[in-house]
């Protein structure tokens, strides 16, 4: 090899990054071998990219994402990699602070009992329902909800009709991966209706069951810790059934701009376990 070039698995020894890591940021357009062989796809690289390797690795050890990684080895600008690193930063101090405040919440007791309405079982009836679906993720959920029940409570005034209870939303019985959970917002109707398929609203239904209910006192972040004490309330005194969890939003975020205020029942399906 002359003219300044290294094979792959060279340049990998010479830069301290993988090759797998190199494929990687030749992909995303970071680090573009100098030759690619046409036929075997063999890459080469100049010794001159070595400085590039460099300053990838390095904003790689800050956890700097690719994109913006991008934008500083691309920009080739002190300016540029300042902003970047500033925006970083930012992001890391405010992450920082986010753990410090799980920790205390942890600290304070999260573990302890709810101090607001214990867990109850409630015979919920068979609902018709006006229902728009999406697939969400954390990131989504929210819009996703908002859009959904705007969507709906227009519907609803198009067609003439009441709601008969709380908007409320159907979200899988078991989270099976970290991917996109299939999830159902609705609004309890009493009896069918025709709707435009166009409007992307759709007629659905929630079966009857016996639920666990539990009472989330506050805003949407700490909603898993609701979870988690409802879970272990029917771990305890019930067997789940596989069917679709529903959190019904007695008070939501259209009602009052407090959060502290929102009230969210949570309804586990469960089956009465037997007594020995």
């Amino acid at each position: 090899m002359s003219d300044g070039l290294l094979p792959i698995g060279a340049f990998s020894r010479a830069s301290s990054l993988s090759i797998k890591a190199l494929r990687a940021y030749h992909e995303a357009g970071l680090l573009v071998p100098a030759r690619v062989d046409p036929g075997n796809g063999f890459r080469t690289y100049h010794s001159s990219q070595l400085i590039d390797a460099a300053v990838i690795a390095r904003l790689r050890s800050l956890d700097l994402p690719l994109e913006q990684v991008a934008e500083v080895v691309h920009a080739r600008d002190p300016q540029v990699t300042a902003r970047v690193l500033a925006e970083h930063q930012a992001r890391m101090r405010a992450r920082l602070e986010e753990v410090a405040r799980i920790v205390d919440e942890l600290h304070d007791g999260l573990d302890q009992p709810a101090a607001h309405t214990p867990v109850h079982v409630r015979a919920e009836p068979h609902q018709h329902t006006l229902a728009v679906r999406g697939q969400v993720d954390e990131a989504t959920f929210a819009p996703f909800l908002d859009e959904a029940f705007t969507r709906l409570t227009a519907a609803a005034r198009a067609l003439g009709i009441e709601p008969i209870g709380p908007a409320a939303a159907l979200y899988p019985a078991e989270i099976a991966d970290d991917g996109a959970d299939d999830v159902e917002a609705y609004l309890p109707i009493a009896r069918p209706v025709a709707v435009r398929p166009a409007s992307g609203v759709v007629i659905s239904e929630v079966p009857a069951a016996d639920v666990a209910v539990l009472v989330h006192a506050g805003s949407y972040d700490s909603l898993s810790d609701t979870y988690r004490r409802l879970g272990s309330w029917v771990a305890n005194h019930a067997e789940p059934r596989p069917i679709h969890v529903r959190e019904v939003y007695v008070v939501r975020d259209d009602q009052t701009p407090d959060p502290s205020r929102y009230r969210t029942e949570i309804h586990w399906p469960i089956t009465a376990r037997e007594t020995p």
